[in-house]
């Protein structure tokens, strides 16, 4: 009963502590990023456009506006290489980093014991975005059945969270497998021993929210990726964001051979080139693949050796005198 206490109050300490900083943050500047100032444009484009329409306005001047080009970096994976450059500089090699398959299961064999171990393995394992399991209702999941359907997602304005309905393209219903039901029956039940525990000391708060804090509050999106953060380097694996979760929720299915159609549609991606041409060359084991299969297309009589064979240079000496 004392161990039960010390945690609540642990717990409570925590959350105060996440609430100050919150408070702290405030009125702090962003830099806004190239991807950000595209669709704000868009946005006013679009507005403006409509405003034409109805003879409000007779120019659109947001289409005059020139933005800095937009990059998509592309995702590098951990080799041992880097991996051994990184820790000897502390710098990583680009931007979006992935895991390797076994870098990914060291994760999960660490983290095992972790309250939020549910939402790192869906994380990783159907691949949805940081608002959309923030805001996923145990309604739009089933455990029986194994899938869940994204149809809501938070999103941050001003520091003000709300939920939205996710653009068209991202509204999607997901299969999972029976592990990951598994691990989400087992969280399941977690979820409402805390439920028991808070009703005899301070109100539940009912949200109906998948994951939840040990109040049943709902997490803060920024909350997590801190979280994930601290949760790596702790772990003493080369760094990643939380959202190279979602790079490599994309690339294990296609290194498995899966169809590239079937993970574009789990992303949420609007077409099935945006998937390809992100993650099909990241993982080193398939272009492994592509090379290999690619020399055994053309049939030879004589095995390749790693130098000339001996009659190769028998000529050659006989040509040198």
């Amino acid at each position: 009963m004392r161990g039960e206490q010390e945690r609540r109050v642990t717990r409570r300490v925590s959350v105060e502590a996440n609430a100050s900083l919150r408070e702290g943050r405030k009125g702090k500047r962003k830099i806004t990023s190239a991807a950000t100032m595209h669709r704000i444009n868009a946005t006013l484009r679009s507005f403006l456009g409509s405003g034409i329409k109805r003879r409000e306005y007779t120019t659109n001047w947001a289409q005059f506006v020139e933005l800095p080009a937009v990059k998509r970096p592309k995702p590098l994976v951990w080799t041992p290489e880097q991996v051994e450059e990184w820790q000897r500089t502390g710098e990583k090699p680009g931007p979006v980093m992935v895991w390797t398959p076994e870098q990914t299961g060291q994760f999960l064999d660490y983290i095992s014991d972790d309250r939020m171990y549910a939402l790192w393995h869906t994380f990783i394992f159907l691949g949805q975005r940081r608002g959309e399991l923030c805001a996923l209702p145990w309604p739009e999941v089933s455990l029986t059945a194994l899938w869940m359907r994204i149809s809501v997602q938070i999103v941050e304005v001003a520091h003000q969270l709300y939920g939205e309905s996710p653009k068209a393209d991202s509204i999607r219903t997901i299969s999972m497998s029976t592990e990951s039901a598994n691990v989400l029956r087992a969280w399941k039940a977690k979820q409402e021993q805390e439920r028991e525990q808070w009703s005899g000391e301070q109100a539940w708060t009912e949200t109906n929210r998948v994951f939840t804090q040990e109040n049943g509050k709902p997490y803060h999106p920024d909350w997590i990726s801190r979280r994930f953060k601290r949760l790596v380097e702790l772990s003493a694996l080369p760094p990643i964001r939380l959202h190279d979760l979602r790079h490599i929720s994309a690339t294990l299915p296609l290194l498995a051979k899966n169809d590239i159609k079937v993970v574009q549609e789990r992303l949420g991606h609007s077409s099935r080139q945006i998937t390809s041409d992100t993650y099909t060359s990241v993982l080193p084991q398939l272009m492994t693949a592509e090379a290999e299969s690619t020399i055994s297309i053309v049939p030879r009589t004589r095995k390749e050796t790693h130098g000339p064979s001996e009659q190769a240079r028998s000529r050659s000496h006989g040509e040198a005198s």
